[in-house]
């Protein structure tokens, strides 16, 4: 086999076994030897810019690859795929969803195209595992776009902030400016910032539950330092000195966890803190009875 094809496969094995129609130009690969080797079965087209190397296993990242190669210079993968890259929690199916400029609608692709009035430049994205794609801003902003569900979006926000790839107070103020200028979605993220803040699914029940009932909205996640150490980091805490945590499936996994647990319990206390704690069944069960608690804690705090 010639050795041009040794390179290729070289480089191939990089980048998921797939590889440009640029870098086989510029490893003298031609047109006519690109379909040489698809005759002979060595390569295989994935998409108008990309080639696979026949025997290396399809995957999902090697049809991502593939699809952001097929895009340069006219979008990003975004959507689901950009969410999964980013590892936004609930985000596995297998979707290859790109987004590209209006003017570049036309773009030929074997997977879902969809496409923005709005300008797309090069401070919204990076590269993730070696694949362009969207910023977590930009995909949730064009979430709508692609059809996300309620629980996506929502999932996407939580995750993102979590995981420190958005800014809260920034994504609120882009998502209110959409919703003003009439841009379609905008309601739709609007309603989903409304309990957001939270860095779980648990903590944005919970901070709905502390909207119903009429409650002051805590500081989500707040930390507390005593002698330059860090005392505790706590899931909600209410103005007065109330903490509140908010306990997943989880807590309490391990006597080093439940060790953790009850010494930050005493630390706080120790500091004249009230500590109370709503287990994950509490808040997704017992709404009414979470309410009423909170209530009363809120006037001992206050009294």
């Amino acid at each position: 086999m010639d050795t041009r094809y040794r390179c290729v496969t070289e480089v191939a094995s990089t980048q998921f076994g797939a590889v440009s129609i640029r870098q086989l130009d510029e490893m003298g690969v031609d047109r006519s030897l690109r379909e040489k080797w698809t005759r002979r079965q060595v390569l295989e087209r994935l998409g108008p810019r990309s080639f696979g190397i026949v025997g290396s296993p399809p995957s999902w990242h090697r049809s991502a690859w593939a699809a952001a190669t097929d895009a340069a210079g006219a979008g990003y993968l975004g959507g689901r795929t950009a969410a999964r890259l980013r590892g936004l929690d609930g985000f596995t199916g297998d979707d290859i969803e790109i987004l590209v400029h209006r003017s570049h609608r036309g773009l030929r692709t074997p997977h879902r195209l969809v496409s923005t009035r709005l300008p797309l430049g090069g401070l919204d994205s990076s590269v993730v595992d070696g694949i362009r794609c969207l910023s977590a801003e930009r995909l949730i902003l064009h979430a709508p776009l692609f059809d996300f569900t309620t629980i996506e979006i929502e999932n996407a926000i939580d995750s993102a902030l979590r995981l420190r790839l958005v800014s809260e107070q920034r994504l609120r103020t882009r998502v209110v400016e959409r919703h003003r200028q009439g841009i379609n979605g905008g309601r739709l993220l609007l309603d989903a910032m409304v309990d957001t803040g939270g860095e779980s699914r648990l903590e944005r029940w919970f901070l709905a539950i502390v909207r119903r009932g009429g409650l002051v909205r805590p500081d989500l996640q707040k930390t507390f330092r005593s002698d330059g150490r860090t005392v505790a980091r706590v899931d909600a805490f209410f103005p007065g000195g109330l903490v509140v945590e908010v306990a997943g499936h989880g807590t309490h996994s391990s006597r080093l966890q439940l060790q953790r647990d009850e010494q930050r319990r005493t630390e706080l206390t120790l500091r004249g803190f009230r500590v109370i704690t709503f287990t994950y069944n509490d808040i997704r069960d017992r709404p009414d009875w979470v309410i009423a608690r909170l209530r009363e804690a809120v006037a001992l705090i206050a009294s």
